[in-house]
């Protein structure tokens, strides 16, 4: 016997942006959609529009901010709690830093402070907190660590976008802030992530990198052109958003799902159907 843990809560209205996106926009990669989505997701957090870059992974947010931030093959340290998904560890050491792992809160399952001052040297460069199950850090904490030390500070907020900290939201203040998309976030893209910093350098370097660091590439993209003649001067990665990742994110974002009514989703192979059929009914209560 199995048992699902979770699922994604997506619907019609998902199903008709990506038909959309398919069969009347008619391109499928990076575009107006993700630029919209930026925009989108921008306006929620009352942030400039400048401030987001998105990706099609959380994993590819974090990566690309260690990068942005320590720059490629650093060798810099990034303080990490060892209570996280995988992905915080291999984004660090991907961008050629070394994470170090400290323990995490009893209370808060976030990262401990106080472990984490005993583990720094004089490499430590970042520290990357991480909002465990939507709980966020105690960020005025690490903040306050983090200008005591020198340190940059990368959150992942994989498990965070939409909530708050003493009534704001997460990534609308700070250094920088990683989240995700994926299928059991909070809002989904399908798949996805972005960054969101006030730090103009870093977002143009996460923005360049995530279009394997073809400078000004993204300008292009969004104006429907492409980069012909480019100069490529860093380590880049092929990390953008896809405009049928940033339709379904649209819709979340704008019209999050309600948890009254869960939609049920099965493929259908038919050729004269939409690829989702979906209908909505209400959770079983036991």
């Amino acid at each position: 016997m199995s048992m699902r843990l979770s699922r994604s809560i997506v619907g019609e209205a998902e199903a008709e942006a990506v038909h959309r996106v398919i069969c009347e926009d008619g391109y499928l990669g990076i575009g107006k959609e993700v630029q919209q989505f930026e925009a989108d997701v921008a306006a929620y957090l009352g942030v400039p529009a400048s401030w987001v870059i998105s990706v099609n992974t959380g994993t590819a947010a974090l990566h690309l901010a260690v990068e942005a931030v320590l720059g490629h093959g650093s060798g810099a340290e990034v303080l990490v709690p060892s209570l996280t998904f995988v992905a915080s560890f291999q984004a660090i050491g991907g961008a050629g830093a070394v994470p170090v792992a400290c323990d995490a809160r009893l209370d808060t399952a976030t990262i401990d402070l106080a472990d984490a001052e005993r583990r720094l040297t004089p490499r430590t460069k970042a520290i990357m907190p991480v909002h465990y199950a939507s709980n966020p850090v105690d960020l005025d904490g690490v903040y306050a660590f983090a200008e005591k030390h020198g340190l940059r500070v990368i959150e992942d907020a994989a498990h965070a976008f939409g909530c708050l900290y003493k009534g704001r939201k997460i990534g609308s203040f700070g250094d920088v802030a990683c989240f995700s998309f994926d299928g059991i976030k909070n809002i989904t893209c399908g798949e996805g992530g972005c960054i969101v910093t006030s730090d103009q350098a870093v977002a143009e370097a996460a923005r360049d990198g995530r279009l394997l660091s073809v400078e000004k590439d993204t300008e292009k993209r969004f104006s429907g052109q492409r980069s012909w003649e480019f100069d490529v001067e860093r380590q880049g990665w092929r990390y953008h958003m896809s405009n049928v990742m940033a339709a379904i994110g649209r819709v979340q974002l704008n019209s999050p799902p309600s948890a009254a009514s869960l939609p049920i989703c099965t493929a259908n192979g038919s050729p004269a159907c939409p690829a989702w059929r979906c209908s909505r009914r209400s959770p079983k209560r036991g």
